[in-house]
């Protein structure tokens, strides 16, 4: 199995926190998200990261190369668009790669690796992992029924909304040809400011089983502001046991 890494933003609402490095390098305490990420798909032998750049990419292609030296094969993929188009356009740019089962993870995501043990575990075409609560304005909303995720959007209206979907999932065989589908026809429809989700949410309408994986009370944040941030680097201590070890 490989994994995709969306790691090209800035995270221009974290400051002057990513004024000379992005999201995904900052630091927790000794680690960054991006480092904490390489470390738990080492611990489960995925063979092959793809790493999609952006801003600062000489600053994440010398941290992943230093960081994953000896465990993983890593293929980088530069978006020279990063600043003008969303995490579709990125993976847009990955697409070719994106031939074998894939681990997506957004590379500003901290998160407990049992969480990807389930991902892992499961048998579906496209395995996502749902914290099941009510959710913010801002964060990106996931509808479920029966067993199945129906839709996926920062839009969608409480009633309709079972959690929040955090960033990351695994994608198998019939799963990874519906999304690479998905994002050549979103690509083509203009979407470049689209979310990776509107892929998604094309492969479900297609048919393709979405999972839902329960979060529970297992810690994971996506850091986008500054109380992200501080969130993160509090966790750490709950997260490098089993990924770093």
């Amino acid at each position: 199995m490989d994994a995709l890494i969306m790691a090209a933003g800035r995270g221009s609402r974290l400051g002057d926190v990513t004024a000379d490095r992005p999201k995904s390098l900052v630091d927790l305490g000794g680690i960054s998200p991006l480092e904490l990420q390489l470390d738990a798909l080492a611990a489960r032998s995925i063979r092959t990261a793809i790493v999609v750049t952006g801003y600062r990419a000489d600053l994440v292609r010398a941290a992943v190369e230093r960081h994953s030296a000896g465990r993983l094969d890593i293929r980088f993929v530069f978006n020279p668009f990063w600043s003008v188009t969303n995490v579709l356009g990125s993976a847009w740019f990955a697409r070719d790669l994106l031939t074998d089962e894939f681990v997506y993870l957004h590379a500003d995501t901290v998160f407990d690796p049992t969480i990807l043990d389930d991902l892992l575990a499961s048998t579906a075409p496209i395995a996502l992992p749902v914290d099941l609560r009510p959710c913010e304005r801002e964060e990106m909303k996931a509808e479920v029924s029966d067993g199945r995720i129906l839709h996926l959007s920062k839009d969608l209206e409480p009633a309709r909304t079972a959690g929040e979907f955090i960033g990351i999932g695994v994608f198998r065989s019939a799963g990874v040809s519906a999304v690479r589908e998905a994002v050549e026809r979103e690509i083509a429809a203009g979407a470049i400011d689209a979310y990776f989700e509107a892929a998604i949410n094309r492969a479900i309408e297609s048919g393709v089983w979405a999972q839902p994986i329960a979060v529970d009370d297992r810690a994971w944040t996506e850091i986008d502001f500054a109380e992200d941030l501080e969130l993160a680097r509090s966790l750490l201590p709950r997260l490098t046991g089993e990924a770093t070890r």
